[in-house]
């Protein structure tokens, strides 16, 4: 599912992908590559994140 217009693909084959993510999807592998930073991390990580020096996965935690 790609795209900002997966929502039209049919529930059939959501279901199904959703499913094969819950199935292969290594989680101690996708904690490896989350960073959690806070609000006050953004300004410094927006230029990170243009500039393509961000690997992985950013989660913006608002409560730090």
């Amino acid at each position: 599912l790609l795209g900002i217009d997966s929502n039209l693909c049919p529930f059939t084959r959501r279901k199904q992908a959703w499913d094969r993510l819950v199935s292969d999807l290594d989680l101690d592998r996708l904690d490896a590559m989350t960073k959690v930073v806070s609000l006050a991390d953004l300004p410094e990580l927006a230029d990170k994140i243009l500039a393509g020096r961000i690997q992985g996965r950013v989660v913006v935690d608002v409560a730090l």
